[in-house]
């Protein structure tokens, strides 16, 4: 659920940064661009990796064998 609302949106806008650096044409020297910029790369930072930080049981090893496991069971399956 967090990949359509978040993540996506998350690199689509990184990747339209990036494009924007390299092709767009700006006054990069002006304090309007630096705080643009840098409010918008927060914003992409924090739609991909706040999901690490606001869910810890994330990093349990067992949740994660398990979901592995299960993951394994769904692709295998006939049904």
């Amino acid at each position: 659920m967090y990949s359509r609302s978040h993540f996506v949106k998350g690199m689509e806008l990184m990747v339209l940064l990036i494009c924007y650096r390299l092709y767009g044409k700006a006054t990069e020297d002006s304090v309007a661009y630096a705080l643009v910029m840098g409010s918008t790369w927060f914003l992409v930072g924090s739609w991909l990796f706040d999901q690490f930080f606001f869910n810890p049981s994330g990093f349990k090893w067992q949740k994660i064998v398990g979901d592995w496991d299960d993951w394994n069971k769904w692709i295998s399956s006939r049904s």
